[in-house]
């Protein structure tokens, strides 16, 4: 049988899954992903096309994969049939009873109809024959992660439907890969309920997803500031229940939602930036960092009020839980030392990644990118940025000197504080207003001495 009539047929076994589930994007770079293959040079070739899309680790046998399933979890795993030792339909049987929730697609370069039949049956997310179709497979993998992740909203709606008894859940209005985000309504008051999901693990209370979820809520609970989002309850000392928090409802829409609209104006743009800078101030004067600023992140209220959110792994100082050997945050927005286990992480990280975002806002573009995680974080390390006047001539030069302070790779040439960048942003919107350069502009700057700073860190 030819491999493309294998393909039409596999398609139609699994046809009702597939409708079933609504349209990925490309936002998938959190799932991780196992591939199992004998053959360096296809565990090679999967590795390289896949990793722009997710978390990927290779292993050569079952046994080595099934060795790792025992300390690292895998949203989906790839695997050959035909392997020394421990063939993929062995490997695919011992996963269906103890990994039931990770999908798994088997390939083989010896495609037979009643196995492809009988394995996505079974259970097998698909059955792919060799050689790989490599868009095919990114589509195939797009689609199956949808699907887990449309099937934890569900299976987590329907757990709350009776958690909180005093509040009434409503609907679903985010979630991700460690929990979900659920609208809900008490006294005909609107709350955001965070509740973890892969309950087993969440009532462990020792277990570090709780320990860091336990560790938001302490944290929100003691700031109150109009641009943090509030904490009002939590059952977090009820083993027994699933754990959630209640927080502020924030009606309006993410930064990322915001980018891709592009409708602030220059002085919005600058609003912006003064609430995250003072938003972080208040955060760090208690000796927290969030670790994880980025658009997706800060909320947009309606009236442009800033909202930062997500304090999950925050670090605070004394605390046994930041993990040195790890990489916690977005490498997109993170800041160089952060990659560098000897290297102190403190709030100037945090005004790093508010550096990250404003040049984003600004210039429509990340001033540091790849197509791997590696990529990103040589560029972070190593690559000067274009220089922001260069991509958008509205930019006024005093704020292109703040954002060369936020963005320098030395700690000791940033701000000291997110509270100098509130103060120096303020000053240069006084005495400079929004105007770009023009000649009565840089003759005023002249005047004040403040002449554009000739940074080392553009290109």
């Amino acid at each position: 049988m030819s491999q493309k009539k294998l393909s039409y047929l596999l398609s139609k076994l699994t046809e009702k899954k597939m409708n079933n589930t609504k349209k990925m994007t490309n936002d998938n770079i959190g799932a991780n992903l196992l591939i199992v293959d004998d053959e360096v040079s296809i565990r090679n070739l999967l590795n390289q096309f896949l990793s722009p899309y997710y978390k990927v680790r290779t292993v050569s046998s079952a046994d080595e994969a099934l060795d790792l399933l025992k300390t690292t979890k895998f949203d989906l795993a790839i695997s050959d049939i035909n392997m020394p030792g421990k063939s993929g339909k062995e490997f695919f049987r011992i996963c269906q009873k103890e990994y039931p929730d990770m999908h798994i697609i088997l390939m083989t370069g010896l495609p037979e109809l009643s196995d492809a039949v009988n394995t996505v049956k079974e259970g097998a997310y698909y059955y792919l024959p060799k050689p790989i179709d490599l868009k095919f497979l990114l589509s195939l993998l797009k689609q199956a992660i949808a699907e887990k992740e449309k099937k934890y909203e569900s299976d987590d709606m329907g757990k709350m439907r009776n958690l909180a008894s005093d509040y009434k859940v409503i609907r679903s209005i985010g979630t991700g890969a460690s929990g979900v985000v659920l609208l809900v309504e008490k006294n005909n008051v609107q709350y955001a309920m965070k509740v973890l999901r892969n309950w087993n693990e969440t009532i462990n209370k020792n277990s570090e997803k709780m320990q860091r979820f336990i560790r938001e809520a302490e944290t929100l609970s003691k700031i109150n500031n109009d641009h943090v989002v509030k904490i009002y309850d939590h059952n977090l000392s009820k083993t027994e229940d699933s754990p959630y928090i209640i927080m502020e409802y924030v009606k309006g829409s993410s930064l990322v939602e915001c980018l891709k609209n592009n409708t602030f104006n220059i002085e919005q743009k600058i609003s912006i930036i003064l609430q995250i800078a003072e938003a972080l101030e208040c955060v760090h004067a208690y000796g927290v960092l969030h670790r994880d600023i980025k658009p997706e992140n800060i909320l947009i209220t309606e009236d442009m009020k800033v909202k930062i959110t997500d304090f999950g792994i925050c670090h605070i100082p004394e605390s046994s839980l930041t993990m040195v050997d790890e990489i916690l945050g977005s490498p997109a927005y993170m800041a160089p030392e952060s990659f560098d286990a000897s290297q102190k992480v403190d709030a100037r990280s945090d005004i790093f990644s508010m550096g990250i975002i404003s040049y984003e806002m600004f210039t429509g573009n990340r001033p540091f990118d790849g197509d791997t995680v590696l990529q990103i974080m040589e560029s972070i390390k190593n690559r000067k940025p274009v220089a922001p006047t260069k991509l958008n001539r509205d930019i006024p030069p005093w704020m292109q000197d703040i954002l060369a302070k936020m963005l320098n790779k030395n700690p000791d040439e940033r701000y000291n504080s997110a509270g100098d960048v509130v103060k120096e942003t303020n000053y240069s919107l006084k005495k400079y207003g929004t105007r770009a350069f023009t000649f009565s502009a840089i003759l005023k700057r002249i005047l004040f001495k403040k002449i554009t700073v000739k940074s080392n860190v553009w290109e």
